[in-house]
């Protein structure tokens, strides 16, 4: 009889902020990876348990687990902000407890903090880890090919617009003026995008001013 080889371990963990289309995500990068002949598990709660070196909070990934959770919002793995870069010892802990859970590739989910958590992770792991990192903003700032919005964009902007109408009727009956703000830094996508559905009055977006 001879010896089968194992699969490769993918891992999937979630950092910073909640956003629509998480879910999504974890969703389509567990599918595509059991396709590709490997096993999924789920970092529950971002880097905050494998910075410790506990190797318990998580959860193995099916294609019939995650199915159906990008009907539901949120994440199905939690998040958290904890940030293994603060010390060398946090990374170090990283890598051995995704070494202790089998785990030679990684999937980060999560916002700039996450995206160099999982480059650092990456670099200290000297080849013994391949990380692919998804940008998580609702900000749609990325240079993306024209057309496609950065995940969660579209629905953040649904339900900006949905805010904004309910607004503009409260404004009409008042006869008062509402100024709303919406997430993006620098970028002014979401509240142009926001402002042009809603057919609100004036859309101020930084793109226009000299910073």
């Amino acid at each position: 009889m001879g010896i089968s080889e194992q699969r490769p371990v993918v891992a999937i963990l979630v950092g910073g902020g909640p956003a629509p289309g998480i879910n999504s995500v974890i969703g389509a990068a567990t599918i595509r990876s059991i396709l590709g002949g490997c096993d999924v598990i789920g970092i529950l709660d971002g880097f905050k348990w494998i910075m410790e070196g506990i190797a318990s909070k998580v959860r193995p990934l099916s294609i019939e687990d995650i199915s159906r959770i990008h009907f539901s919002g949120g994440s199905c793995l939690g998040t958290a902000r904890a940030n293994p870069t603060q010390k060398a010892e946090h990374l170090d802990a990283c890598l051995a407890t995704l070494t202790t859970l089998g785990v030679t590739r990684l999937i980060t989910i999560g916002g700039d903090d996450t995206a160099f958590s999982a480059l650092k992770l990456e670099q200290r792991a000297v080849g013994k880890l391949q990380v692919v990192h998804v940008p998580k903003t609702i900000d749609n700032d990325l240079d993306l090919p024209h057309g496609i919005p950065t995940f969660g964009f579209q629905t953040a902007r649904h339900i900006g617009v949905e805010l904004v109408k309910s607004l503009m009727v409260d404004a009409e009956t008042t006869s008062r003026w509402y100024f709303i703000v919406t997430m993006g830094r620098k970028a002014g996508h979401l509240a142009l995008g926001i402002g042009k559905s809603a057919g609100a009055t004036l859309t101020l977006i930084p793109e226009e001013f000299r910073h």
